[in-house]
């Protein structure tokens, strides 16, 4: 009787009431942070654990590298972290910016990613655009590969002129290179361009066996020719203007009987040309500094 009449008491039952509320507030307050800690490790499991969002298949355009190719730098890739965290293959993470730089450290070729596709939960399909083989870059007794860009992206560990049908530009100043490294030959590029492309119609005395820079920096270009001579010109003039000095020198101050003894002609200047024969002082066989610069 005693003890009913204790839950019976007022007080007590008030106390009771009170000791429920504090269970039910702390039962409440406890479950955001389950919540939130059980979301927390399925994150990490998606992003860093789990195997199941890692891109390990591929599909590449047909001109590109192999599937095989792909699939191994791909799988390196997930040794690499993001964050020291996310496998950078992830699917979630992988995109163009973090692709590229991989894919030419094995295939220098690759110039571009057009395309990237990816297809859950660990596929993604590729259009690659690859770099193109527009000239041979001669340094020292080296030559490289050197696309539209003026990037050096492979080296030729065996040159001859009859095995590649590029044009070869020298660097006269012999400086070393390694491969992927992007050239400040933009400029002497386009002039090339313009002067092989304004040479068949303006030039027929002779044709052109390669191009010189005397440094990649430089203003100047100089064409060997198949007679034998060289000749000089300037960046910072058109080609077809160069080219129409020349067709002048050529065929009226220059008797063709002696086009095999030049050395050079120099068109840089807009206003004359000079020309120098192999037994001149001028010739730079005959001198022990560069060519002269009028």
């Amino acid at each position: 009787m005693a003890r009913e009449a204790r839950f019976r008491n007022p007080e007590f039952q008030e106390k009771l009431a009170r000791a429920r509320a504090y269970e039910r507030r702390i039962g409440s307050s406890q479950a955001p942070r389950y919540l939130a800690l059980a979301a927390a490790l399925a994150v990490l499991y998606f992003l860093a654990i789990s195997q199941t969002f890692l891109v390990k298949e591929a599909g590449i355009n047909e001109n590109g590298p192999t599937v095989e190719q792909l699939q191994s730098i791909l799988s390196r890739m997930q040794h690499q972290r993001l964050w020291f965290l996310i496998p950078q293959n992830h699917i979630l993470i992988l995109d163009k910016a973090l692709l590229l730089p991989e894919l030419r450290k094995d295939l220098p070729e690759v110039r571009t990613i057009k395309v990237l596709k990816k297809s859950w939960p660990n596929r993604v399909n590729l259009v690659l655009e690859l770099r193109e083989e527009r000239y041979v870059w001669q340094s020292g007794l080296n030559y490289y590969l050197l696309d539209q860009d003026g990037v050096v992206f492979a080296r030729i560990p065996s040159y001859t002129p009859e095995a590649f049908g590029q044009p070869l530009i020298a660097d006269n100043s012999a400086a070393e290179i390694a491969p992927g490294t992007t050239l400040p030959i933009q400029p002497a590029i386009k002039f090339i361009e313009d002067i092989q492309l304004e040479w068949p119609e303006k030039i027929s005395e002779t044709n052109i066996v390669s191009f010189a820079v005397p440094a990649a920096r430089s203003k100047d270009i100089i064409v060997k020719t198949s007679i034998g001579f060289s000749l000089y010109f300037d960046l910072q003039r058109s080609a077809a203007e160069q080219l129409s000095d020349l067709k002048l020198v050529l065929r009226e101050q220059i008797r063709p009987e002696t086009f095999s003894g030049l050395s050079y002609i120099d068109l840089r200047l807009p206003s004359i040309a000079y020309y120098c024969y192999q037994d001149a002082l001028c010739a730079p066989e005959n001198a022990t500094s560069t060519p002269p610069t009028n």
